[in-house]
């Protein structure tokens, strides 16, 4: 179980890294994977959790308008990512 919960939280870091990087300009994704990667374990997962969390939020928001709001919402996640 432990090896699983460890494979989930890295591939939750890395879409956080991801999402960071290219919302901060100047940065690149393995730049910012290695900046949260030195960080205490608390401090990743506070950072992990809170990208999550406003992507949760967002997602919720997004459902307010229908399957379009949804349709928009992962758009703009992809658009972001690439």
């Amino acid at each position: 179980m432990h090896h699983y919960l460890s494979r989930v939280g890295t591939l939750c870091r890395g879409a956080a890294a991801t999402l960071i990087a290219r919302l901060w300009p100047g940065h690149t994704v393995r730049d910012v994977d290695r900046r949260l990667a030195a960080c205490p374990a608390r401090q990743q997962a506070m950072v992990t959790g809170g990208v999550m969390l406003v992507l949760l939020l967002l997602s919720l928001f997004a459902a307010q308008f229908g399957w379009i709001g949804i349709l928009l919402f992962w758009l703009g996640v992809i658009l972001i990512a690439r």
